[in-house]
């Protein structure tokens, strides 16, 4: 299943694979928002769906606890968002579940890239409409944005563009808006584990700890870099890092066969 791990680069994929983890850390503990859209189509391209799911929502789980855990003020997410959006994701884990069991490697990486390009047009149009409010939206497109997320994030764990979107035009802060991203990705987490435990989805790759491990030194790191760096360059880089994302996956689903 994934044979992958026994060829003699193990090393070179595995260490491949600890420079992702811990670049998707820092970006996720610098801007809140980032791990599986950085992360998701590395694994996917090295490993298959149901390999990738599983580590992407194991390391993003650390990610999300020490984000919302290992700080000084009080976690202040928005719990009827939290309700909302996470009750209608149930339908959505459902279908993705079943998408990342049937679906041909190429069709996940296809989904993979168009939303990792998506989440890049969101972070431009943030960028350009900064010094504007934005337009806020009815709650219940909330409804939309949990089913949405919750298949994105059961097939490829990028549950994140569809809950982006919907939250940053809901009037939040950017603190609750964090807080409430987060809260969701740990509030789902028993929900996708049960879903990929009885597809038979669920793998855990050798190297675990490796992965683990780098995203602890990537919040370290991106808990440091946080309101160090310069806004305007962060943005730059960011966004490069997601282009770079989005082209790795749009090439494997090229030449995967």
């Amino acid at each position: 299943m994934i044979a992958f791990l026994f060829a003699p680069e193990q090393g070179v994929i595995l260490a491949v694979l600890v420079g992702v983890m811990f670049a998707s850390a820092v970006l996720q503990t610098t801007t809140g928002f980032g791990f599986a859209v950085l992360s998701a189509p590395v694994l996917t391209a090295l490993t298959n769906g149901p390999a990738a799911v599983s580590t992407v929502l194991v390391t993003g789980t650390v990610a999300d606890l020490l984000i919302l855990l290992l700080r000084r003020s009080r976690p202040a997410p928005d719990w009827r968002e939290v309700g909302l959006v996470g009750l209608s994701s149930i339908p959505g884990i459902a279908l993705g579940t079943l998408l990342l069991v049937v679906a041909p490697k190429p069709v996940l990486m296809v989904v993979i890239a168009g939303a990792v390009i998506v989440a890049v047009g969101l972070r431009v149009q943030t960028r350009r409409q900064r010094n504007y409010p934005p337009r806020v939206i009815s709650h219940h497109w909330g409804l939309l944005a949990g089913l949405l997320s919750g298949t994105l994030g059961a097939a490829t764990t990028l549950a994140g563009p569809p809950t982006v979107f919907y939250l940053a035009h809901r009037g939040h802060t950017p603190a609750t808006t964090r807080d409430t991203l987060v809260t969701l990705n740990l509030v789902r987490l028993p929900l996708s584990v049960a879903a990929l435990l009885t597809a038979g989805a669920f793998t855990a790759l050798p190297g675990l700890a490796w992965l683990v491990a780098a995203v602890l030194a990537g919040y370290s790191v991106g808990g440091w870099l946080f309101g160090k760096i310069d806004a305007a360059r962060y943005e730059r880089l960011t966004l490069a890092g997601l282009i770079l994302s989005a082209t790795t996956a749009l090439i494997a689903a090229i030449t995967t066969r």
